[in-house]
C-alpha cells in the first residue's frame, strides 16, 4: 500500500470518528469537531485527486469502523478526536517526507495541523521521536 493510500484511509476513517464524537459534545466542542470533520473531508477529497492523478487506487471504504473504545461520553469523544488526530499527525508526517517541492511543504503543513488539533483535544503535547 503507497504512503497516499495509508493517509488516504487515515482521512477515512478520520472522518467517521469525527461523527461520533460531534454526537457526544456541546456547544463549541461539538462546533470545533464538526470544523474538524470538514477539515479532513477537504483533506480525503485532496488525497483522492492526487491518489488518482498518479495511478494511485484507494482502499474500499468500509461503512462504518469500530474505534478503539467506547465512544460513550465527551470524555471518552475528546480523547477519540485526540487519538486520530495524532495518528494522522505521523501519516501526513511520513507522507511528507516521501515528497518533494511544494507537496512535501504541503503534508508537512497539514501534519502540523493534526499535531496542533490533537494537543487541542488532549491537553497534552508528546515529543515525537527525534525531539529533544
Amino acid at each position: 500500500m503507497t504512503d497516499v493510500a495509508v493517509v488516504l484511509a487515515g482521512e477515512d476513517a478520520a472522518v467517521y470518528a469525527y461523527g461520533l464524537v460531534a454526537a457526544r459534545l456541546t456547544g463549541r466542542e461539538r462546533a470545533a469537531a464538526l470544523d474538524s470533520m470538514a477539515a479532513h473531508r477537504t483533506q480525503r477529497d485532496r488525497l483522492l485527486a492526487r491518489a488518482a492523478a498518479s495511478g494511485v487506487s484507494a482502499l474500499p471504504v468500509p461503512a462504518a469502523y469500530d474505534p478503539p473504545f467506547p465512544v460513550a461520553d465527551a470524555t471518552a469523544a475528546r480523547r477519540l478526536a485526540a487519538l486520530v488526530e495524532d495518528r494522522l499527525a505521523g501519516q501526513w508526517a511520513g507522507l511528507a517526507a516521501s515528497s518533494t517541492g511544494q507537496q512535501r511543504l504541503a503534508d508537512a503543513l497539514v501534519a502540523q495541523s493534526c499535531a496542533t488539533r490533537s494537543v487541542t483535544w488532549s491537553g497534552v503535547a508528546p515529543v515525537w521521536s527525534g525531539a529533544v
